[in-house]
């Protein structure tokens, strides 16, 4: 049975995984209602509509196998199992594109620099963007396909072991299977983690020379242009330290997983790891503007409804 401390563990990242489900269905069920009312939708819509769909997937795998391990499900629910970790995979590589598009997509758009191939970038802002993010998934679709084998493998070994002699040889080498793939499967997150620091870097700089330019105009507030690179960096730096702390998390889940195997270890990472695609969506729908209004009517119809 489960101890009390892997109990109220387990717990809190269920409300942790819930509450990033509904923020990221709400960002999702905003953007496909103003769509439908307005017949189109831009870019940035698309690219959060499809980073909400994708961290659904991420929270919903992450919770689903950890609920399967944490209640020694994992072999009577096996297909399972595998089909939630090839969820995960898969949902947390394209999520990765598409932040980091989304990233690339507030710089070309705020920033201001008079260079020739930042000027041709930002006249074909929604081409660059687009086809960045569908190269980014087909890269991560096939580095991904090739890796699936070694999931099912990992998964088929310990029904398939009849020598009973070789149980400790052969665990010994699950664990480091199951290491090695982790590290290669998360690998493919360093790329638009880099191209999102190279955007936070430049956004700064730009932020840096508008201001520099501004003190020739003293005014008692911030300008529209700083407003909006002061915004922007915030998303994308609470982005990256989210990110970096998400895939500490995975490490310490493989160094467990490997070497370990301890429970209450398993569901801490699950709480740290989720907090990044549950906290990152709530920052994104403060730093929006659609998005934050129709939070503030939803918050207003909720308290209406609890005050009668």
């Amino acid at each position: 049975m489960p101890g009390v401390l892997e109990s109220i563990f387990m717990t809190v990242a269920c409300g942790v995984c819930l509450l990033g489900i509904l923020a990221n269905g709400f960002i999702g069920l905003v953007n496909c209602i103003d769509c439908m009312k307005t017949r189109r939708m831009t870019l940035i819509d698309f690219i959060l509509t499809g980073l909400a769909i994708s961290r659904i997937g991420t929270l919903w795998s992450l919770i689903t196998l950890n609920i399967l391990d944490f209640f020694n499900f994992r072999i009577v629910f096996i297909s399972n199992w595998m089909f939630s970790e090839v969820v995960w995979n898969f949902s947390n590589n394209s999520s990765a594109w598409f932040v980091s598009c989304l990233s690339i997509f507030y710089f070309l758009k705020i920033a201001n620099f008079s260079h020739p191939a930042f000027l041709w970038l930002k006249w074909r802002i929604n081409k660059v963007v687009l086809r960045m993010l569908m190269g980014g998934l087909l890269i991560s679709l096939f580095v991904f396909l090739p890796l699936t084998e070694r999931i099912v493998k990992i998964h088929l070994i310990p029904i398939n072991q009849e020598n009973k002699t070789n149980i400790a040889h052969n665990n010994q080498g699950l664990n480091t299977l199951k290491f090695s793939t982790l590290i290669l499967i998360n690998t493919g997150g360093f790329v638009p983690f880099t191209l999102s620091l190279i955007a936070c870097f430049l956004l700064i700089l730009s932020l840096w020379r508008h201001t520099q330019k501004m003190h020739l105009k003293v005014t008692g507030s911030r300008d529209p242009s700083t407003e909006a690179h002061v915004r922007a960096m915030k998303a994308i730096i609470s982005f990256l330290f989210l990110f970096v702390l998400y895939y500490l998390g995975l490490a310490m889940g493989a160094l467990n997983l490997s070497l370990f195997c301890s429970k209450p270890v398993s569901v801490f990472t699950l709480i740290v790891t989720n907090v990044y695609p549950t906290t990152h969506s709530i920052i994104l729908i403060l730093s929006h503007t659609k998005l934050k209004q129709a939070s503030l009517r939803v918050l207003g119809k909720l308290k209406d409804f609890f005050t009668v």
